[in-house]
């Protein structure tokens, strides 16, 4: 069977239909935060052990980036999701576009004590390496004397850049490693009970995308890794892991292609994160989109609040008291 045909069937997997339903929005890197929500959502109990039974959790991606704990979110979430497999129950995630940076190298919000947790014996020598590539490509010839803008203050700026850690990190969310791997399992688009769950959104030049192709597109173009283009679906402003016009523009100019899509899909609601709201989880065109990114990093907010959906009704989850969507 060809890569493409692979990636395709992969795309299509059917999902089983749920009874409770949890989303959780952009964690960030912090681990504390993300445990409190979804202790409070019963889903994890003292130990940080599954403990949903056969509910499903539905993470909306953007685990890693700006906090210092992604990787340990990531090894949380691989735990959980054996677990909750195991008890008849699900945890799926979304590509967000803090992950889809972190497999063509974009690293600008990776947290300094991030890339230190990737140091090793040998950080020092990977970067004196990096540098010599580096000095080689910019200067042509790798003559520095030649380039009076790599001049003796140039390494330190450049260090400054490329902190120890960095290569290491970068290896291990390459797609053929560990942390890559993992997030090319996940998808980009998820469809469950009528519900489809994407990371920020479909603008209208991704109406009459189905869910298979958004995962399939989405999926091979990450298989590229730092070989990734700049006008790939992926970075895309207005792609489905950046766009943020279901959050903030008006309602009555969203009306008609938030039906589209719905149309499309064959959906009764879209539930997006990626634009962190200052009110919890809010409801929008009577409860066609619902925004449920809450800022639940410290990095942000803190709040502790979800989206719970029981028997195909959602309800949000803040601070513990269980509040009606509009």
């Amino acid at each position: 069977m060809r890569r493409r045909e692979f990636l395709k069937l992969a795309a299509v997997v059917q999902i089983p239909r749920a009874g409770r339903v949890v989303a959780v929005g952009d964690v960030h890197g912090d681990l504390d935060r993300f445990i409190d929500v979804l202790s409070m959502a019963g889903l994890v109990d003292d130990q940080q052990n599954w403990s949903g039974g056969v509910g499903v959790l539905v993470q909306l991606g953007d685990v890693v980036d700006v906090g210092s704990k992604s990787r340990e979110v990531i090894d949380f979430l691989t735990k959980l999701q054996k677990q909750a497999a195991r008890a008849g129950g699900a945890v799926h995630c979304l590509v967000g576009n803090h992950e889809a940076m972190r497999m063509y190298g974009d690293f600008h919000d990776v947290a300094a004590a991030e890339f230190q947790s990737f140091v090793n014996s040998k950080s020092e020598r990977e970067r004196d390496k990096l540098f010599e590539k580096d000095v080689a490509r910019i200067s042509g010839n790798g003559d520095l004397r030649q380039r009076p803008d790599l001049s003796l203050g140039f390494r330190p700026k450049w260090e400054k850049e490329h902190p120890l850690g960095q290569s290491e990190l970068a290896k291990a969310f390459s797609p053929k490693n560990q942390y890559g791997k993992w997030i090319l399992a996940q998808r980009a688009a998820l469809q469950l009970d009528g519900t489809l769950f994407i990371h920020a959104g479909l603008s209208p030049k991704y109406t009459e995308w189905s869910e298979s192709r958004l995962n399939t597109r989405v999926s091979e173009e990450l298989r590229l890794g730092q070989r990734l283009s700049d006008d790939s679906v992926c970075k895309d402003p207005v792609g489905p892991l950046c766009w943020t016009g279901f959050a903030t523009e008006p309602e009555q100019a969203l009306a008609q292609h938030v039906d589209e899509v719905l149309a499309k899909h064959q959906v009764q609601r879209i539930v997006v994160g990626h634009t962190p709201t200052s009110n919890g989880v809010v409801s929008r065109l009577g409860g066609k989109v619902i925004l449920a990114d809450v800022g639940l990093s410290a990095a942000f907010t803190s709040r502790r609040a979800c989206l719970v959906m029981e028997n195909g009704i959602p309800h949000a989850l803040d601070r513990g008291r269980k509040l009606q969507l509009a």
